[in-house]
């Protein structure tokens, strides 16, 4: 004899499952288009528990100089480049930069 809640259990876990999936393999960041904030939806290319990423050239025309990168912005733009763009990079050079821009 099956358990009255054997069918809500399982549904429950495959939400769960779906939910986690969800979290390790969906990513955003927020771009400003025509005066608005966006959100941009995407799938990480790795899993990852981090789920916001920031697009340091999503808001900004300028090319960051890799010499004038604080470790902050560094990092940044290495974790989205890892998880948005699957390019892994050490960002040492202004074409690191440039890669990680055009995509």
């Amino acid at each position: 004899m099956e358990f009255l809640g054997t069918t809500r259990m399982k549904k429950l876990l495959i939400a769960a499952i779906l939910a986690v999936l969800a979290l390790l393999y969906v990513g955003y960041y927020e771009a400003l288009e025509d005066g608005d904030i966006e959100t941009i939806l995407f799938i990480k290319k790795h899993p990852t528990f981090q789920m916001k990423f920031h697009n340091i050239h999503a808001n900004d025309g300028e090319i960051r100089k890799v010499e004038r990168l604080t470790d902050e912005e560094r990092n940044l733009i290495i974790d989205y480049c890892r998880y948005r763009l699957g390019i892994d990079t050490e960002l040492k050079t202004q074409d690191d930069v440039e890669v990680c821009r055009r995509k």
